[in-house]
């Protein structure tokens, strides 16, 4: 506290140092009479451009008027500025400074509760029992989350919370509620698909799985529930199973009502199925056409360990299992006295090696 007090009287001594610095060598104000000459200078100048005919007589009056303002705001600056003292101006200076450091100290300092917060939460939770839509999605789990000890038994609870949570973008605590009224009651959990939307977006891996164990179970539930088949209909078009994608896409929409809001984003997954399977079957016909290539080059060259690595990768991203079984077999039959070369290849082809219809 010692400290923070006494760089408010630091900064306090730097503001009047400055302000004193800045009255001494600051270029004094133009005289109010050069103003004047000035002005007469220009309205003498407008004059000659109407006469000549460079502008009109309404363009005149005005650029006259505007220079007239501009000469009372000159004569009212000097008037202000000869009445003020420049010890008034560092005391104003001296002052703002330590009451800044006055405020702080009573309203601001780290060690005060959250107060401000608090207050809101209780406005809140006011409006929630009185007008509850008016409040935000945000707002309203901040609400129903001060009930999470007194209802945390009640499976209904964790479902409405993780609704909430979900229309605030808390998408890691939907999931959590979920969970928990899961665990509360695995049997009759009727909420598995929103469980798998919500682990859909938390993130991958075991999410991904758990993910799609919840939207098989929704439908083991209900056969017809368009979120889980929407879901559902998105990993099979990601892991390129585009008819499983096509029917989960088909079946949301023959769920849902015709006025249903999420139709629009259900219809337009449908329609990027058909140009994702023509751009996989545009590259896996590529890639055919690169391993034929390859493979006659690699019985005209064995020694072409890079074109071996890229054959072994075609397969893998076809997934001809058996194809690519039968070349590694070929490969280290070739390479058997070099083991060093086989390790090498079989690391590269997890990669992709140079260009894929480079030939070598």
């Amino acid at each position: 506290m010692l400290i923070l007090v006494l760089t408010c009287v630091l900064i306090s001594a730097a503001l009047i140092a400055l302000a004193a610095l800045w009255q001494r060598f600051s270029v004094p104000a133009p005289e109010l009479a050069h103003e004047k000459a000035l002005y007469r200078g220009f309205v003498a100048d407008v004059e000659r451009r109407v006469a000549a005919g460079e502008i009109d007589a309404e363009q005149g009056q005005e650029e006259q008027a505007q220079a007239a303002r501009a000469l009372l705001k000159v004569s009212d600056t000097a008037e202000e500025t000869a009445s003020f003292k420049p010890l008034y101006g560092y005391v104003a200076l001296g002052l703002v400074a330590v009451l800044s450091a006055w405020l702080y100290l009573f309203t601001g300092h780290p060690d005060l509760a959250d107060q401000p917060y608090r207050q809101r939460l209780q406005a809140w939770t006011t409006i929630a029992k009185s007008d509850p839509d008016s409040l935000s999605p945000q707002k309203m789990a901040a609400v129903l989350r001060q009930g999470q000890v007194e209802h945390a038994r009640e499976v209904d609870y964790w479902l409405f919370l993780g609704r909430i949570d979900m229309m605030a973008g808390n998408n890691y605590d939907g999931a959590q509620d979920y969970q928990k009224a899961r665990a509360l009651s695995p049997e009759t959990f009727t909420a598995w698909s929103e469980l798998g939307e919500a682990l859909t977006f938390v993130g991958n891996g075991t999410s991904g799985r758990e993910a799609r164990q919840a939207l098989q179970n929704a439908l083991k539930l209900n056969p017809n529930d368009p979120r889980a088949h929407f879901y559902l209909g998105q990993r099979a078009l990601e892991d390129g199973q585009y008819e499983d994608a096509r029917g989960h896409f088909n079946a949301a929409l023959n769920a849902m009502s015709p006025d249903d809001v999420s139709r629009p984003q259900v219809a337009q997954a449908l329609a990027a199925v058909a140009p994702a399977e023509a751009a996989a079957k545009a590259m896996s016909e590529r890639i055919s056409g690169m391993v034929a290539s390859l493979e006659a080059q690699l019985a005209a060259d064995p020694e072409n360990a890079d074109g071996w690595a890229r054959l072994l990768r075609s397969y893998d991203v076809l997934g001809h299992k058996p194809a690519r079984a039968k070349a590694e077999t070929a490969m280290r039959a070739h390479y058997a006295r070099r083991p060093e070369i086989i390790a090498d290849i079989l690391t590269k082809a997890q990669t992709r090696v140079g260009s894929e219809g480079e030939a070598k």
